[in-house]
């Protein structure tokens, strides 16, 4: 399926093929056609967004008993539901520019306040407090959180304001030290790490807290929570994953399309073969697909020579849970909770009634081999504790949905891992990568992805000769106590 939605002139004979339609895919194509360039986007799924991405309810009226599943091939017309719960920002600075981009910034809608759930049902709010800049603005709301007791308290805001004084040197330096050695070195007790940095990090990184590098760890909480007042503001899409992506400004795209290989000559790459047997000729090309894949297609011979496919196998792939679970009755008040005990980590509110509930499991390893059924049992019973209008509803269905390869782990040591979106001297000229694996000083994010699709689009153009371009967004800048506290 081809879709043109523009047909600029380029930068004089500029062709690029971009491969993947996922949100780094998408960054990519966009930026680009928007300096100018023929760009063609190619996707092997029905849909753009890859990872954040919807299907097709097959038993879209929410009834019955069965457990369902997720599937492709789902009636035509279904409701869509998303694969997983997305969640960005106010930080998220990049992404926020790709749905302006896109036009679709309504879709997001922001909440001011984080709602923590605990095992018994009671809610704590986190919000700022109106004209104080960060980090005081949590202040107030801090000191009267009674999630925490008055020692935690006080033991998290001498973590926050170690993490704070901490500037891009000191961060960096800890990118191979654990968070868990980080933590403790500080009095950040065991219960407080369960009932708010748990919450706030298993989700942010999709990984164990004890298991992250300190620099990502500390970085999600300076850039969401400690240097500008909108950082933490949580926004949600308020429609269907696909709906935000459909109208991808790319000059064209092609969905349903997979790619067949890498044509080379003389060490470049000239073209892409697909598997209909058409060549698409380009002088540039964006590899967007995962890790996992991007090796498989560079002989052998180029790859050795082009540093950036050499140590891709240490990076570490990490799963997420998703789950939608029908009731009988409106179970749900708020439109989301953070769990401070599992197994859900987050729950969302799907439906105006709150009848329709998502919850997400993040560094979900020890649930891809669980039976369907006994893991809505689990659910169903957490649902109830910490839901008191769920006590007395009827799970109805439930339809679960596990992303085995959803991010790589950003373990102590794994910025090694990750390559350039720009080849070096002796790497393949004209060909580029994006994806929020490659280097972005992010962790494995929407945010990321976006970053690395603007990356690669910049290199692109430096690369082929079309002049120097930036897409890349500045983050939120520092409001004037965390400038002082940083230096």
């Amino acid at each position: 399926m081809a879709v043109n939605v523009g047909n600029l002139p380029g930068p004089p004979g500029l062709r690029v093929v971009v491969v993947g339609g996922g949100l780094a895919g998408i960054a990519a194509a966009t930026a680009l056609h928007s300096a100018g360039a023929a760009v063609t986007l190619l996707e092997a799924r029905r849909a753009l967004g890859g990872r954040a991405s919807s299907f097709e309810d097959r038993d879209g009226d929410a009834g019955g008993d069965a457990a369902g599943g997720a599937t492709a091939a789902a009636t035509a017309g279904a409701p869509l539901l998303d694969n997983c719960q997305h969640v960005l920002l106010g930080c998220c600075t990049n992404l926020l520019d790709l749905y302006r981009r896109l036009g679709v910034a309504d879709r997001i809608t922001f909440t001011p306040a984080v709602r923590f759930v605990n095992e018994s049902g009671k809610s704590f709010l986190l919000r700022a407090t109106p004209l104080l800049p960060a980090p005081l603005h949590l202040g107030p709301s801090m000191a009267t959180f009674g999630l925490l007791t008055l020692a935690q308290r006080a033991a998290l805001a001498r973590g926050m304001s170690a993490m704070v004084r901490l500037g891009p040197n000191g961060l960096e330096a800890l990118e191979a030290v654990s968070f868990c050695e980080g933590l403790y070195a500080h009095g950040q007790v065991a219960e407080l790490v369960r009932k708010l940095y748990d919450p706030v990090l298993v989700s942010a990184l999709n990984e164990e807290t004890r298991r992250v590098s300190s620099k990502y760890a500390i970085s999600v909480f300076i850039t969401a929570m400690l240097v500008n007042r909108g950082g933490y503001m949580m926004g949600v899409p308020n429609c269907p994953l696909e709906q935000l992506y459909g109208a991808a400004a790319t000059g064209q795209t092609r969905l349903n399309t997979r790619m067949a290989g890498l044509e080379f000559r003389d060490g470049k790459v000239v073209g892409v073969r697909l598997q209909n047997g058409a060549a698409l000729p380009a002088d540039a090309v964006i590899l967007a697909t995962n890790f996992h894949n991007v090796s498989k297609q560079i002989p052998a011979e180029l790859a050795a020579r082009d540093r950036r496919f050499h140590a891709l196998g240490g990076l570490e792939s990490v799963p997420i849970l998703g789950v939608h679970l029908w009731f009988d009755r409106p179970v749900m008040p708020y439109a989301h909770a953070a769990l401070v005990r599992g197994p859900l980590q987050w729950l969302f509110r799907k439906d105006a009634a709150g009848r329709q509930v998502h919850g997400v499991i993040s560094a979900a390893r020890q649930w891809i081999s669980v039976n369907r059924d006994d893991a809505l049992r689990q659910f169903h019973a957490q649902i109830k504790e910490v839901l008191p209008s769920a006590r007395a509803a009827a799970l109805q269905r439930g339809v679960i949905v596990v992303e085995k390869r959803a991010t790589f782990s950003p373990l102590p040591g794994a910025q090694q891992f990750r390559p350039a979106q720009a080849p070096d001297e002796n790497g393949i000229s004209n060909l580029f990568l994006a994806g929020d694996y490659t280097q972005t000083a992010w962790p494995s994010t929407m945010e990321g992805a976006v970053r690395s699709g603007y990356l690669a689009a910049e290199a692109v153009l430096k690369g082929m000769g079309a002049g120097a371009q930036k897409f890349i967004v500045k983050d939120l800048p520092s409001e004037w106590p965390a400038r002082l506290l940083r230096r």
